[in-house]
């Protein structure tokens, strides 16, 4: 366990959080001091359900250790009386896993009628992901029971969890493209499931688990034990889509189930056109704009795979750097991005994201919200394509990153992110209609509006607007200037001082960083430790950048 002021990912308590609070009639009871019941106001929070989390904490206090009782039995009684669980998770916190209690025996005494299952979420070894895949496994594993295949070919879909990425919209998604297939459901878990949900997963004629952080472990556990096959490839972006339906078509065929494809148009949402305009759009001359521009991509395994390559697939941008903070799925990453990235980043300190970012400068950042931080501090285009997430990604519109209708969403994301960001840059450049108060910065002289009143005949010179300004304010050439400078003194590394770095943000954002680097290298020539407006004005003038 690390203590960092930001983290990838949440505490173990949180992975078995997220299980609970997915499944229905499954209940959590944290043994814990007064204060780790934080868990819950993240739930609550983000997760847009009309439910209560399903998670309670069993409170540990001083008085209580110091009088050797412990309160977890009572715990666990007044929830079976509240709740009416079917299972109920017990786990320790990381204060409380130090007491090194036997909570198996405490909740034996418990004398509960539902089941009860003691969790060792040890949060000194493992964190969300692991802590929430393992749970969900143990318990496939604990409740499937063999049975026979269903009369009609149904599929599995294990994966979509309270808190996930956009996970209810991948859902709908998915099950438009199988009910578009003619295919039914078998299960969908841990969203919604129950315990007899879980005892049910042996009937499906396949198992579809797109996220790697989530439920490739339990479709796994199912092929190997009952024998249904797992599709684990995520159809993010419109070629991996097809290439995704053709590979379920073969692994139904391989056990005995013919599935026709039917008509692209049926998988579109009115049924009759395309089913994504991304690959006509990517043509057109909005997104071809785009071709050029390098984009940087940090997430989890899942989406940093899919994102990249649908980035230089599809959108032809070029990949100037990509990572994971997800570990243990470094290798398959680094493996599905051959040919993508040369150096695969993977660290799950945010710091060393941002200075990787801050070293590459690309023109889109893909990341977490920590990555929207760092790209905000260098005023440079984010979309968050990966957890963790802020509230406005856990989104009541339909937002899915899977199938047709996720490639379409996430090239609006991109297409507005850029754009905007171009808005952004025009109107630093040429003004913002007067709806602003005006800026007063030491040594340029600019405008008072207008007042509003009856419109009268201006007689104001063009040199007194506030665009013309920074024309004006370079120096004549007759003048002494920086430009007049002819020595070549040592090579220094230049500064921006403030007002330099207030007109550099005018340029706009697609060619800032060649002038940046220009205007540097000029300074260097010269000799300027310090780049004032005056400097960059004059390496205007004589570089023409």
């Amino acid at each position: 366990m690390r203590l960092a002021y930001w983290m990838y990912e949440g505490t173990a308590h949180h992975g078995v959080g997220r299980i609970a609070n997915s499944m229905r009639n499954v209940h959590a009871v944290f043994h814990a001091p007064q204060g780790d019941d934080y868990v819950n106001a993240i739930f609550a929070m983000l997760d847009r359900t009309p439910n209560f989390p399903a998670m309670t904490t069993s409170v540990v206090s001083g008085t209580d250790l110091a009088r050797g009782t412990i309160r977890l039995p009572d715990t666990l009684r007044q929830v079976e009386e509240r709740v009416h669980p079917d299972l109920i998770v017990v786990v320790a916190s990381c204060s409380t896993i130090l007491l090194q209690e036997n909570l198996e025996i405490a909740a034996q005494h418990a004398g509960l009628q539902c089941d009860v299952m003691v969790y060792d979420a040890n949060p000194y070894r493992m964190q969300e992901i692991v802590a929430a895949e393992s749970l969900f496994t143990d318990l496939v594993k604990r409740y499937a029971q063999p049975q026979p295949r269903t009369e009609r070919p149904t599929v599995n879909i294990l994966g979509p969890a309270s808190l996930g990425f956009h996970a209810r919209h991948d859902l709908i998604s998915l099950r438009r493209m199988l009910k578009t297939l003619g295919l039914e459901i078998n299960v969908v878990a841990p969203w919604g499931a129950s315990i007899a949900d879980l005892r049910r997963l042996p009937a499906a004629w396949l198992t579809i688990a797109p996220y790697r952080e989530l439920g490739l472990r339990a479709a796994t556990y199912l092929e190997e034990q009952f024998g249904v096959p797992a599709l684990l490839d995520a159809p993010i972006g419109v070629q991996p889509t097809l290439r995704w339906i053709e590979r379920l078509r073969e692994l139904l065929a391989q056990a005995g189930a013919e599935i026709p494809m039917p008509p692209l148009t049926a998988f579109s949402l009115d049924g009759m056109s395309a089913p994504s305009a991304v690959p006509w759009f990517a043509r057109t001359a909005d997104m071809d704009s785009f071709s050029g521009k390098p984009a940087f991509v940090f997430g989890d395994a899942t989406h940093v795979v899919g994102i990249t390559r649908f980035l230089r697939d599809e959108l032809g941008m070029p990949i100037a750097g990509a990572g994971t903070y997800v570990k243990h799925q470094a290798d398959w990453v680094r493996e599905q991005l051959t040919g993508y990235v040369d150096d695969l980043l993977v660290t799950d300190e945010f710091q060393t994201v941002a200075n990787r970012i801050a070293e590459l400068r690309p023109e889109l950042v893909c990341g977490t919200q920590m990555e929207r931080h760092t790209a905000r501090r260098y005023d440079l285009n984010c979309m968050v394509i990966s957890p963790p997430t802020h509230i406005e990604n856990h989104l009541l519109a339909y937002r899915p990153f899977l199938g047709f209708d996720g490639a379409d969403v996430i090239a609006d994301e991109v297409y507005t992110t850029c754009t905007l960001g171009m808005e952004k840059h025009l109107i630093d450049l040429f003004g913002d209609a007067g709806l602003d108060l005006p800026e007063k910065r030491e040594g340029v002289a600019v405008a008072e509006p207008a007042p509003v009143a009856p419109p009268v005949e201006s007689s104001k010179p063009l040199a007194e607007s506030p665009v013309a300004v920074a024309v004006t304010s370079a120096p004549a050439p007759s003048q002494t200037s920086p430009a007049a400078v002819t020595s070549a003194p040592a090579p220094v590394d230049p500064v921006w001082a403030a007002d330099a770095e207030a007109m550099l943000k005018k340029v706009p954002f697609f060619v800032r960083g060649r002038v940046r680097g220009n205007v540097e290298k000029y300074a260097r020539q010269r000799g300027h430790a310090v780049i004032t407006a005056e400097v960059l004005l004059a390496a205007k003038e004589e570089l023409g950048a």
